[in-house]
């Protein structure tokens, strides 16, 4: 092989590392984010969110929210060493809809300059490059559902020349708070498994709300509402979704039917459920009440039996005196 050769080879292997190490200098500012969310890739409303990034080491990093009816930026200015966090609070998600959300990290490349921004007339959202409108993606009210079309445009656009900004979409869904049962009878709805008196209760359930949040457990009789016991509980995290777990040490409940809703104490428009509960009376196997021997009486029966009887006794009376009375004339 030729010097030439050789050294073709050797120029084509520093340029690939070049080009490389460029690239690695250019990754987006999102290159090691961390999204603390109510559940996997899922938001409640009403939950905080939290984005942690690192990498961002060309100055301000800005966050672009896209989903139905909702449209917003943030911009947070990275420490020394490139990380950054972006925190939406309650008050803002309580104003997401359902539905899935475009959450895009723009980067604004090794210039420092962001050429990407957005426009908002009132005829919709306009996407401008370096303050020139290039496309309008409407209203934040025509959003739809899926907006994994009207990221695309955004996304789209800082692909053109002449622009170095570096966006990096994460995408969520978000839900409305909900709480359920676990264990809750299919042919009877809304119906817990039947419980003991005397003996500890233990309802659990699952729910989409996240870990930062308290429920409320209430128990109220089920024929005149008056509350029983209430209780506040902790959310805990969960694979797939979140769970809760209630417990009331023994001797438990009375027994009787109740009835119990679990809610979420900051967001009362929904994300609240019901269930009935009915606490048997213990009895130990194989043993019957004084009640079980009595004879049933028919509709009534207890009124009849009650006037007749002192009609039976009176008669009976008036027979034994008239026996000794006849009796006494015999002698």
């Amino acid at each position: 092989m030729s010097y030439k050769s050789e050294y073709i080879k050797a120029r084509k292997r520093k340029i690939i590392i070049l080009l490389a190490l460029i690239v690695f200098l250019s990754l987006p500012a999102s290159a090691g984010l961390t999204a603390v969310t109510s559940g996997p890739q899922t938001i409640a409303k009403a939950d905080t969110v939290t984005l942690t990034g690192t990498d961002a080491l060309n100055g301000s990093v800005t966050l672009w929210i896209v989903g139905r009816n909702y449209f917003d930026t943030k911009t947070a200015t990275p420490d020394k060493k490139g990380n950054y966090t972006f925190v939406i609070k309650p008050e803002e998600s309580n104003k997401f809809s359902s539905g899935e959300y475009a959450f895009l990290i723009q980067d604004p490349g090794a210039d420092k300059i962001f050429e990407i921004a957005p426009l908002l007339w009132s005829d919709g959202i306009r996407i401008a490059d370096q303050g020139k409108a290039i496309t309008n993606i409407g209203q934040k009210s025509s959003f739809p559902a899926d907006i994994g079309p009207v990221a695309a445009i955004i996304l789209n656009i800082s692909g053109q020349t002449g622009v170095d900004d570096i966006f990096t979409p994460y995408y969520f869904y978000v839900e409305e708070p909900y709480m359920r049962f676990n264990r809750v009878s299919e042919s009877d709805s809304g119906k817990l498994p039947d419980q003991t008196t005397g003996e500890a209760i233990l309802i659990t359930g699952i729910t989409n709300v996240g870990p930062e949040n308290l429920l409320q457990v209430e128990i109220r009789n089920a024929t005149s509402s008056d509350l029983i016991t209430s209780q506040t509980i902790p959310v805990e995290s969960g694979t797939n979704t979140n769970q809760w777990i209630y417990s009331l040490d023994a001797p438990g409940l009375p027994a009787g039917s109740y009835i119990v809703t679990i809610s979420e104490q900051k967001y009362t428009t929904t994300g609240n459920a019901s269930a009935l509960l009915t606490i048997l009376e213990y009895r130990i196997a194989g043993t019957t009440t004084f009640s079980s021997l009595q004879p049933e009486l028919p509709a009534g029966g207890e009124t009849l039996y009650g006037v007749i009887l002192p009609l039976i006794i009176s008669f009976a009376a008036l027979v034994i005196i008239g026996i000794i009375m006849l009796a006494s004339l015999r002698k």
